[in-house]
């Protein structure tokens, strides 16, 4: 008892000591102040678990920034900018003007612990921010090289167009980025309609829109249907009036500051009318093929929230149960539904409402064989999390799969003692068969291929998968080739021979206009899959079978595969979940702008119809340009969208500075240190230029000279580097900082008001945006009732930092002054 009194006494006899050295340090005469409470930042921190060591690539016109197993991403994200820049510069008839940074996140999950777009403060200014448009493009991989793609494409096309409409000098930004308030399908739709070619699945999300009449109003639309509205409107555009008044448009409605003077100047026709017949021309293709088609009511929820993504629909093994997933705004719900008593339960939810970009890829579902243990993955602070779920038990047994970075889907095998998971490692997604019992896989791929929505089928003895590879050889390689590299534009199905161990793999599929995903058993020598042959994801059915190839010593067989199609939807079918055990299948389609979840009975394949299916227009016209690669089979080069044109010189060129000054420097066989005689100058032969001179010229400008072009640029560790981020300037009648006011007594108004003020606040950031400087001044008419202000911002790691200065004089606020003396 002793010792704890004399370390009471200890503490008390310290912060005696510094209230008494604050006393003298501090005048002793102070104002009451108190605290207004209107600029709480409450919601924004943003908690890095992880610590990531940056390095980048430093090409001539952009640099690739990553950190550890984003090597590959960035070897092939050089490779993309470098054959499709010139594609985004044609659509645009523009080229860049000042280098592009691209920063890669390994995952979604690893961007949103970033401290990117986090500006606290922006919703308080009443005046006019400038935000400087910058050269940056965020992006992540998601186990899939074609949305990685559109990514990339995305980011260019939105830095060329903030180019186009804002420029690039801090003077111009300043004059144009406050007038000019696009609405939301003006920007994402025609970012969309440049990074991405018309698909089923963007078909599908339009076509609800116009028959549902969501379309009509189109300048209120915000989200992913701004985006698909705003893709079909440019995409009628371009068919319409051609691709080069695109770039017209934009630039008149910079000139003109006015979004509808870019269509009437070009295109002769005013916003509204053009607005009317974009929506006719839409209708008229949808409606009567609409009407024609048919597709199930039923559902398994007699209500559905708007605004919610349903998804992840698996029904247990034993048919007494059913999970799926809810998803608003980035917050998700697990629900366990009883199907024999129609009761619904919720078994986990995590996330938060943000805006923000939203990851719809977890949680993931799989039941164990026995019906009796729920198996979901998860992402949680940065690591991939296992649960098991033991039906009547509440808490859960938890695994970390620290193996993975990513886990994109998983089943379980016949035994239920292992899984078979599409999961990601080193930028590049592969099938993995991971045991439980001992926590460690078995790798079945490792190419840069995509390898997606792996099943087990036959007894577990083979794995049936999506992949985009060219050919039917597993080859395990050591070193990523980006150069090397070629991949199907669509996906077909593969069978692996997992009991064999076999490296040669079986094409199930090769329809190289069409996608084949989500392939699983259905009964014995069956298997069913989606399939967008016809512009519309409908249900096949696959039948395995063989024939005799040729005989010599012995019998060889030819392994084909029969396929059909079963239904003819109006609408995709987005998930499939079939389970032979139970005899039921669910699925999840969305028409109406609701989700609907749907099981039914399973029928024998016999018993089910071979339909022919009528193709969409969309479809129609893919057949029509690209009909004789599918009749060879040669997918490489299969666009979706308008046929790819021939390769041709352009209109212009986009001379960069590097480029110019390398072909001068080349073009020099003026020695070192020489003089130039002009009384008897001698010209060059035409055409012969000394190589010996011309390397030791770019050994001087410090530019490597590298005998082999596919090896990437020298890795460079990132500093810190410091850029002009925004710069506010308003006028108004209030204080650079409400957060203490003085207190003036009872006889006046306790909140008091500036008098006409000006601001000037700028604000400058790293590259990552995880430190921050900003600084500002108002001044008061009189000069005397000034303000000023400087913070630095330290956002790295798990807690935030932050150390502000703000100075603050008012004159004569009250005539009789409360002073008192501190205690």
């Amino acid at each position: 008892m002793r010792i704890i009194n004399t370390r009471i006494l200890y503490k008390t006899l310290r912060a005696l000591l510094l209230l008494m050295t604050g006393i003298f340090m501090f005048p002793h005469i102070s104002n009451a102040q108190f605290y207004n409470g209107s600029q709480m930042s409450f919601g924004k921190n943003r908690v890095q678990y992880k610590e990531f060591q940056w390095t980048f690539y430093k090409y001539p016109d952009y640099d690739i920034y990553f950190y550890l197993g984003g090597k590959e991403l960035a070897q092939y994200t050089a490779k993309y900018v470098k054959d499709n820049i010139e594609d985004i510069e044609d659509k645009l008839e523009t080229g860049f003007n000042d280098r592009v940074k691209f920063i890669i996140f390994n995952n979604l999950t690893d961007l949103k612990q970033s401290n990117i777009g986090l500006l606290s403060d922006e919703q308080y200014n009443t005046g006019g921010i400038t935000h400087i448009i910058g050269k940056k493009v965020f992006l992540y991989f998601d186990g899939n090289h074609r949305n990685f793609d559109k990514q990339i494409l995305a980011g260019l096309a939105q830095t060329m167009v903030n180019q186009l409409l804002y420029g690039t000098s801090v003077g111009s930004q300043i004059k144009n980025t406050s007038l000019f308030p696009f609405p939301d399908w003006y920007m994402k739709g025609l970012v969309s309609y440049i990074s991405e070619d018309w698909s089923a699945e963007i078909d599908n999300r339009v076509k609800d829109g116009i028959i549902t009449g969501k379309y009509k109003k189109f300048n209120q639309l915000t989200g992913e249907e701004a985006t698909y509205a705003g893709h079909a409107f440019w995409r009628f555009i371009a068919e319409k009036y051609g691709d080069a008044t695109i770039s017209n448009i934009i630039y008149m409605a910079k000139v003109s500051r006015k979004l509808e003077s870019g269509f009437l100047y070009i295109l002769g026709i005013s916003f509204k009318n053009l607005m009317n017949d974009c929506l006719a021309y839409y209708g008229q293709r949808y409606k009567q093929m609409d009407s024609e088609l048919s597709l199930p009511e039923e559902s398994l929820l007699k209500k559905t929230k708007r605004n919610t993504v349903y998804s992840k629909l698996k029904l247990s093994p034993d048919g007494n149960y059913a999970v799926y997933s809810t998803n608003r705004a980035g917050q998700y719900r697990v629900f366990l539904r009883d199907l024999n008593t129609g009761k619904t339960k919720k078994m986990m939810k995590d996330g938060f409402r943000l805006d923000d970009k939203v990851d719809y890829s977890y949680p993931l579902f799989a039941w164990h064989p026995t019906g009796q243990i729920l198996s979901v993955i998860i992402e949680h602070k940065g690591e991939v999390y296992l649960y098991y779920y033991r039906m009547g038990e509440r808490k859960p047994e938890e695994v970390i799969l620290f193996q993975f970075e990513k886990v994109l889907d998983f089943a379980y095998s016949d035994d239920g003692r292992s899984m078979v998971m599409s999961a990601v490692q080193r930028g590049q997604s592969d099938i993995f068969v991971y045991d439980i019992g001992s926590n460690s896989y078995f790798q079945v791929t490792k190419d840069a291929y995509d390898d997606l929505y792996p099943r087990f089928i036959h007894n577990s003895e083979q794995i049936v998968f999506s992949s985009n590879r060219m050919n039917d050889t597993i080859r395990f390689e050591r070193k990523f080739d980006p150069e090397a590299e070629e991949r199907q534009k669509r996906y077909d199905l593969f069978l692996y021979k997992y009991l064999e161990r076999d490296n040669v793999l079986r094409r199930v599929t090769k329809t190289p206009l069409a996608n084949e995903i989500q392939a699983m058993e259905y009964e014995n020598n069956y298997i069913t899959f989606l399939s967008d042959a016809n512009g519309i994801y409908n249900r096949y059915l696959g039948r395995f079978d063989s024939a005799i190839s040729y005989i010599d010593t012995t019998t060889h067989y030819r392994h084909f595969t029969n396929s059909y199609a079963v239904t003819d939807y109006s609408r995709n079918i987005l998930e499939q979940d079939v389970v032979p055990m139970i005899g039921k299948y669910g699925q999840i389609i969305y028409k109406d702008q609701k989700y609907k979840m749907q099981i039914f009975d399973q029928e024998i394949p016999t018993a089910l119809p071979r339909l022919k299916l009528g193709n969409t227009p969309y479809m129609q016209n893919l057949i029509n340009i690209f009909g004789d690669l599918e009749k060879s089979g040669d997918s490489r080069y299969v666009e979706t969208g308008k046929e790819k044109p021939k390769k041709k010189s352009r209109g212009f060129s986009t001379v960069r500075q590097s480029e110019a000054v390398d072909e001068i420097i080349a073009a020099d066989t003026l020695p070192k240190d020489s003089k130039i005689d002009i009384n008897n100058y001698t010209f060059d032969t035409p055409g012969i230029i000394d190589s010996t001179k011309i390397k030791q010229i770019f050994d001087i400008k410090g530019k490597p000279l590298s005998g082999n072009k596919k090896e990437p640029p020298k890795r460079r560790n990132y500093d810190v580097e410091y850029f002009l981020t925004d710069l506010v300037t308003q006028i108004d009648f209030s204080y650079l900082n409400q957060t203490y006011q003085p207190f003036t007594g009872g006889n006046s108004p306790i909140y008091l008001n500036p008098g006409f003020n000006a601001l000037i606040k700028v604000g400058v950031t790293d590259l990552l945006e995880d430190y921050r400087i900003t600084g500002g001044v108002r001044l008061n008419l009189n000069l005397a009732n000034n303000e000023y202000l400087f913070s630095y911002a330290n956002l790295k790691k798990r807690l935030d930092k932050e150390i502000i200065f703000h100075r603050q004089s008012i004159e004569n606020f009250t005539n009789e002054p409360y002073q008192g003396l501190l205690p």
